[in-house]
């Protein structure tokens, strides 16, 4: 492979390589968040929870 054919094929997949890798990282933050809700909402029912148990 000559390295004009190299350059070319690189300057035409740039964009994919490049939208691969912010799918990566869009897909961690998002699964960093889900599980932050989901321990939010545990400690949530947790004190509604020990409320409704007092009364």
């Amino acid at each position: 492979m000559e390295p004009t054919e190299a350059i070319t094929i690189l300057s035409k997949l740039w964009p994919i390589f490049v939208a691969f890798i912010m799918l990566i990282v869009v897909l961690a933050q998002s699964h960093y968040r889900i599980k932050v809700l989901e321990e939010k909402i545990k400690v949530a029912f947790e004190l509604i929870n020990k409320l409704t148990d007092k009364k």
